[in-house]
């Protein structure tokens, strides 16, 4: 997962640069732990989080989080408890921060907008079943899907003919 700034929406990257700044000056020692994360990091970070549910903190599936689309980062600060007045000052800057995910800090409305980006790639997940059913990994699909980190409600929207033809590929490449 990156830390850098840089990779960043340059609508966000400014004001993280300042609330870590003004943590620092604050004594607070900050510390970025995530900025702009890849699908498969996404994919990753919610594989354990479905593993682990009692975790502190909530991950959103692929495609759904802000990060994957450089409108987020986390951020940690010594003392913890000093984060709520961290996420305050974020807020009162015009950013978007929950105690919920007191480590989350994004553009606002990044959360709302990656699940409504998510929710229309999964509007197109048939051609991703098709590449999925593709891969010659002598897996079931099911697994290969769940490894590409395609939802469940995705493969609902695959059509009777399209099933068969991912059967035919199926079995071309010998996944069941």
């Amino acid at each position: 997962m990156g830390v850098s700034f840089d990779e960043l929406s340059p609508e966000l990257a400014p004001f993280a640069r300042a609330l870590v700044d003004a943590a620092g000056v604050a004594g607070l020692q900050p510390r970025v732990t995530s900025t702009v994360r890849t699908r498969s990091q996404q994919a990753r970070l919610y594989r354990g989080y479905l593993a682990n549910p009692g975790r502190a903190y909530p991950v959103a599936p692929p495609g759904y989080s802000a990060h994957e689309y450089g409108e987020a980062f986390d951020l940690v600060v010594t003392p913890m408890e000093a984060l709520a007045d961290v996420g305050y000052t974020w807020q009162q800057w015009g950013g978007g921060w929950n105690p919920a995910d007191a480590v989350h800090f994004e553009l606002p409305g990044a959360s709302e907008q990656a699940r409504q980006r998510g929710a229309q790639n999964e509007r197109k997940s048939p051609f991703l079943v098709e590449l999925a059913s593709s891969i010659p990994f002598g897996l079931p699909i099911s697994l290969v899907l769940d490894f590409l980190g395609i939802p469940t409600s995705a493969r609902k929207n695959v059509t009777p003919e399209q099933e068969e033809y991912l059967r035919t590929l199926a079995a071309q490449s010998g996944l069941k």
